[in-house]
């Protein structure tokens, strides 16, 4: 074996150094054409014996030098470079598991098959392989090469320069390119699938039931946030994506589920910004006989589930702060964490005194002034100077009932409801409570929403009497909880944008995007997310 296998030398030119050029393109091209004349370069199917990472669990201990004795494989992926010295070529072939060295020969392919590789193969081209495993006098674990076919031919070399931290939005926009060239960007989806995983486990585990409810709806609700509209042409109605599934995971409840949960594909027709985006993934709970206290302590059991599943121990590090998921995490009424960070006691105060009290403790002024109640006053003194120092997880509830107008009001305060929120890094994870299930109070809640709606706010929920006709039929004391997938993943991966944990987030048509266009800020919104 030559002591040059793992040199740099004699790269040939569409190496991904290099730029693509119009001249690279039309080899290719010119490459695709002769293929095509002999065989057809994009095959059907290749008999894989072997991922990569096995071949390299497989030869850890082999010595350098040394041929893992009966390891005959057949391997195939993408060719991400090419080095050719002489009579032999040396190539890096990467699965979806790891890479590898491919050690290719006249000796081992035969003259025939050397002269076509040297000729009509490119990097990025997916290739398969067979041969033997060993690890050279360099250490380089490789696979001596006896055979080899095209499986398709690439046309575009892969970009010089990939723009990982000069261009995050091309790495969203074209993640295919940037999963090629950063295979450690797959880590964090194949954790977000381990997350969901887990959640999935947790919940069959108490004996809940997985469940699917409509994504197109002819009303929309469950949460107060401005829809999607499209139009069912067959029927010449209008419809709605769901910004919510819970009015529909409660219908089942009506009809006997007790312990329910789906994993929803959510729509929202608002504003972008790091935390948000138009599509996005919650888990959603439903728990008959159950109250908003029993929902505390199975989230904090689940979140804590889910972190050791995934790291293994329920400690793990967001952007150079640690976090610990361990149980029991803090319980905190809200009003009391407002007196605690913004040093307010709004528990004594009318609308009046609550607004000058708000300026005083410096909450934003063009916020204050659209306030119009009490509890308005309150959320937005809690999100602005309480909710970003909650940084270990905290269960913060009796929120404001303008927080959640589908929860039971609280029995000893009807300015509360009987709602709690997940807060971590001072970001809202989830939201809880204990449902409203008397079609009456129901009424007249969406009653006054229509009358916000027609007033302008195109936040406000509508009347759904096919739901209020549900709930006549009766249904049980329930509780659901509400987890954002999206977010839950960015603190379990360490990743600063939503965008980094979804595999295609919602961008600007590319011909529109210019490099000064900045994200939407998101507008602010109402607490109502589950």
């Amino acid at each position: 074996m030559s002591s040059k296998d793992e040199s740099s030398q004699h790269k040939i030119p569409d190496q991904p150094g290099q730029d693509a050029s119009a001249s690279e393109i039309e080899e290719r091209k010119a490459k695709l054409a002769e293929l095509r004349k002999a065989n057809d370069p994009y095959k059907r199917r290749f008999e894989k014996t072997h991922m990569i990472e096995a071949i390299a669990e497989k030869a850890k201990e082999l010595k350098n030098g040394e041929h893992l004795h009966g390891a005959k494989t057949s391997i195939a992926g993408r060719l991400k470079s090419i080095r050719k010295h002489g009579k032999l070529i040396f190539a890096d072939l990467q699965d979806g598991t790891g890479k590898i060295q491919l050690f290719i020969d006249e000796k081992g392919v035969g003259p025939e098959k050397f002269a076509f590789f040297d000729a009509m193969i490119n990097t990025n081209d997916i290739v398969g392989a067979h041969g033997s495993v060993l690890r050279t006098q360099r250490g380089e674990l490789s696979v001596h090469v006896d055979d080899f076919e095209l499986l398709t031919k690439s046309l575009l070399p892969l970009p010089k320069d990939w723009y990982g931290l000069k261009d995050k939005e091309l790495r969203y926009r074209k993640r295919y390119v940037d999963l090629i060239l950063n295979p450690d960007v797959r880590k964090t989806f194949d954790n977000r699938s381990k997350i969901m995983q887990a959640i999935r486990d947790f919940m069959t585990e108490r004996g809940f039931t997985e469940v699917e409810t409509p994504i197109l709806q002819p009303i929309y609700g469950g949460a107060a946030a401005r829809p999607f509209e499209s139009k069912l042409h067959a029927l010449d109605m209008k419809v709605y994506m769901r910004i919510s599934n819970e009015l529909y995971l409660k219908r089942l409840i009506v009809g006997g589920y007790e312990k329910i949960f789906e994993f929803s594909r959510d729509f929202r027709n608002e504003g972008i910004d790091k935390l948000h985006n138009p599509e996005f993934t919650q888990v959603e709970t439903m728990w008959a006989y159950a109250d908003y206290k029993d929902n505390m302590t199975f989230a904090e059991e689940m979140f804590s589930f889910i972190a050791k599943k995934v790291h293994g121990h329920a400690k793990m590090n967001y952007q150079g702060t640690e976090l610990d998921m361990k149980t029991p995490w803090r319980r905190v009424r809200l009003l009391d964490a407002i007196k605690e960070h913004a040093h307010v006691d709004y528990d004594s105060l009318d609308f009046s005194e609550a607004k000058k009290a708000a300026h005083k403790a410096g909450v934003d002024a063009v916020k204050l002034e659209k306030c119009e109640t009490w509890g308005q006053i309150v959320l937005a003194t809690f999100e602005e100077l309480a909710q970003p120092k909650l940084i270990q997880p905290t269960l913060v509830h009796d929120y404001p009932f303008e927080a959640a107008g589908l929860a039971k009001i609280n029995k000893d305060d009807p300015r509360l409801n009987e709602a709690f929120e997940i807060i971590i890094n001072g970001w809202e994870m989830g939201l809880s409570y204990c449902e409203e299930n008397d079609p009456n109070r129901l009424r007249e809640y969406w009653q006054e929403a229509e009358k916000e709606f027609k007033r302008g706010d195109d936040e406000s929920q509508r009347m759904d009497e096919d739901f209020i006709e549900a709930l006549e039929y009766g249904m049980p004391p329930t509780s659901g909880l509400g987890v954002g997938i999206d977010r839950l993943t960015m603190l379990l991966t360490d990743s600063v944008s939503i965008r980094d944990v979804i595999l295609f987030p919602f961008m600007r048509p590319e011909m529109e995007a210019k490099p000064q266009d900045k994200p939407q800020e998101k507008h602010h919104e109402k607490k109502e997310e589950k």
